[in-house]
């Protein structure tokens, strides 16, 4: 492969959407979404190889088609590897998730997740980049329905009501060993193997992603963040910024308390609250109320093959 390849994703908005018939696009209702976020390098670090993206289409028709996308990449690979890797990761995952004309969220989230996949892994053959990859950790809003794509220990928080819960399981070898019993919570915070991932973007040829869905109210927020900022803050921390502050300012708060703790890493984190629901109906939105609000959220759905399972590799994030 030539080094002189393009080693950066080409993030054009005019490709996106190009060849969709909105005739042909489900109506149905579509989410207000308010979004703050803040990505900061830490205390420790040399250069940040965190990054976050969003992307909310114009046009009632195609966010009732598509939704909004919100994501959180953790680069991995040292010095710039890791920043080009988180930076191809989300914007090939943009790029291809909305370049998709069918209205099959979970299906076109999975596919955008094996591309950016496959991008990262080709790239990381170029001298310099080898062993590089991402967490990619990405939620779709499409009406009352979230759409979430995991690979990594980056995460997503939902918080519903006043209950912030924990939506993704982090793909790590600690994280395993605390599911099957074999280590306590307490003991992963301090194993030595705490960095090492088990799935990753660009690590192996072909990756399976987590995709899980739930049902979202108005007033629902969600949070991604990278480890950077879960490892030192506790999720009642991050449910008490959400409670008493708008997206934005939860950002602010948390990457602070991050940096009060040391900083020991890149800490990313985006919020996203659900602001209203809008029904599309003859080329026109109206509000519709948040007839969901009090209800509890529904149990979510999750999807990995046995086959994704045993293509995955084992990556050392660096100390």
């Amino acid at each position: 492969m030539s080094e002189e390849r393009e080693i950066t994703a080409k993030f054009l908005v005019e490709d996106l959407q190009s060849g969709w018939d909105e005739k042909a696009m489900p109506s149905e209702l579509t989410a207000r979404l308010l979004i703050g976020a803040r990505t900061d390098l830490g205390r420790v670090r040399e250069n940040n190889e965190d990054k976050f993206e969003f992307y909310i289409p114009s046009g009632p028709a195609a966010q009732g088609a598509k939704g909004s996308l919100v994501a959180v990449a953790d680069g991995m690979g040292g010095h710039a590897a890791g920043q080009i890797a988180s930076e191809l990761g989300l914007k090939t995952l943009i790029q291809r998730y909305f370049a998709d004309t069918h209205a099959d969220v979970p299906g076109a989230l999975r596919m955008a997740v094996r591309e950016a996949n496959a991008v990262v892994y080709d790239t990381a053959s170029i001298p310099g980049r080898d062993g590089m990859g991402t967490t990619l950790t990405a939620a779709v809003v499409r009406g009352p329905r979230l759409y979430v794509a995991q690979v990594g220990d980056s995460r997503l928080y939902l918080l519903h009501g006043e209950v912030l819960e924990q939506v993704t399981e982090d793909h790590s070898w600690v994280a395993e060993q605390v599911r099957r019993g074999l280590l306590t919570e307490d003991e992963a915070q301090y194993s030595p193997f705490r960095n090492v991932i088990t799935r990753s973007l660009g690590n192996q040829p072909e990756v399976e992603p987590d995709i899980i869905e739930r049902e979202v109210c108005v007033g629902d927020v969600l949070l991604l963040c990278s480890d950077g900022l879960s490892g030192v803050v506790q999720r009642e921390e991050m449910e008490e910024a959400l409670l008493s502050q708008g997206p934005s300012e939860a950002c602010q708060s948390l990457v602070d308390l991050a940096l009060e703790r040391g900083g020991p890493d890149n800490a990313t984190v985006l919020v996203a609250r659900i602001e209203e629901m809008l029904s599309v109906a003859a080329g026109e939105s109206v509000t519709v109320p948040p007839a969901c609000a009090a209800e509890p959220a529904q149990p979510e759905q999750r999807s990995t093959s046995k086959e994704g399972k045993k293509r995955r590799g084992w990556f050392h994030r660096d100390e």
